[in-house]
């Protein structure tokens, strides 16, 4: 009985280290084999998002500040930019007059920072930027107010 059984688990182990052939293209890659083009073209994407981002910014902040603050009653404020976690990144104030043109330039920029976070997988510290509660103006600039507090705008 020991030489049947024996001769059973020796059948079985020979016969279960057969290997069958595998088409090497069907296997996983090795991650460190990945051509480097691939990430090195994600991380120029990247890189050109973050300048059209900072331009697109400069864009905002040029026609934000084309004119002098003189009555508060006369200008806005809008939610600019997104935070990894969600929320406005911050507030700017803009005179109504440039509304038509500044609105949508401070939508795509607030959709273009929220896609440019998730593809960089960026974190942050998820506070909530408070929502300024008015605006004045001082020295011909608009100044955010903040529980109480001013913020400048420059």
């Amino acid at each position: 009985m020991k030489k049947v059984l024996l001769l059973m688990i020796g059948f079985l182990t020979f016969s279960s280290c057969k290997t069958k052939q595998v088409d090497p293209e069907k296997l996983p890659k090795d991650i460190a084999l990945k051509p480097e083009r691939e990430n090195g073209n994600l991380e120029q994407e990247l890189a050109l998002e973050a300048e059209r981002l900072r331009s697109l910014r400069a864009t905002i902040d040029s026609l934000a500040n084309s004119r002098n603050c003189t009555h508060a009653e006369e200008w806005r404020i809008s939610p600019l930019g997104s935070k990894p976690c969600g929320g406005p990144a911050s507030y700017i104030a803009y005179h109504k007059e440039n509304e038509e043109e500044i609105i949508p330039k401070i939508q795509e920029f607030t959709k273009r920072q929220a896609d440019y976070n998730r593809k960089r997988n960026l974190f942050s510290d998820c506070a909530i930027e408070p929502q300024p509660s008015g605006l004045r103006c001082e020295s011909g600039k608009a100044v955010l107010i903040k529980d109480g507090s001013t913020l400048q705008i420059d």
